[in-house]
């Protein structure tokens, strides 16, 4: 199958690491576009980061991330104001905050996961078990590929 608004000649004669590396961004972006929900994209993830890693600290979450802690802090900033998110002393070092979603938070990001899920459940609806499986499969080899390549060390 092809992306939809692209024609074979569009994805060239053989798959390149570029050509790939654009369709994945193209359907990442497409898989998150939806206008009517309350948060930003780019904090999205940030805030699913801490919903699914418990209270952490903002060091913590931007090295997680891998985004600069300027960044991070900016869009944890947003978040708190949007009610989305909160800050705790930390009980082991008082001088330090843990962030933690909210039940506001909670729900928002339910609330995008359940579209996206009815979004990608409506496009794969008439593509076969078979087809599924085999998208299933390479994504998390491609998924695992990159994470073990990314974890060697500089120059190996």
């Amino acid at each position: 199958m092809q992306p939809t608004g692209s024609s074979p000649a569009d994805l060239g004669s053989s798959s390149t690491p570029e050509t790939l590396m654009v369709a994945l961004m193209r359907m990442i972006r497409l898989i998150k576009r939806d206008h009517d929900l309350p948060i930003d994209p780019s904090l999205h993830y940030v805030l699913h980061t801490v919903n699914c890693s418990g209270p952490m600290r903002l060091s913590d979450l931007a090295a997680q991330l891998q985004l600069d802690l300027s960044t991070v802090s900016r869009h944890a900033r947003a978040l708190e104001s949007s009610g989305y998110m909160e800050r705790a002393v930390d009980p082991i070092d008082k001088r330090a905050a843990l962030l933690s979603a909210t039940d506001d938070g909670r729900r928002v990001l339910e609330a995008a996961s359940a579209r996206r899920r009815a979004r990608l459940d409506a496009v794969l609806a008439g593509w076969s078990e078979e087809d599924l499986h085999t998208l299933d499969r390479l994504l998390n080899q491609l998924a695992h590929d990159l994470d073990t390549e990314a974890s060697k060390p500089a120059g190996a």
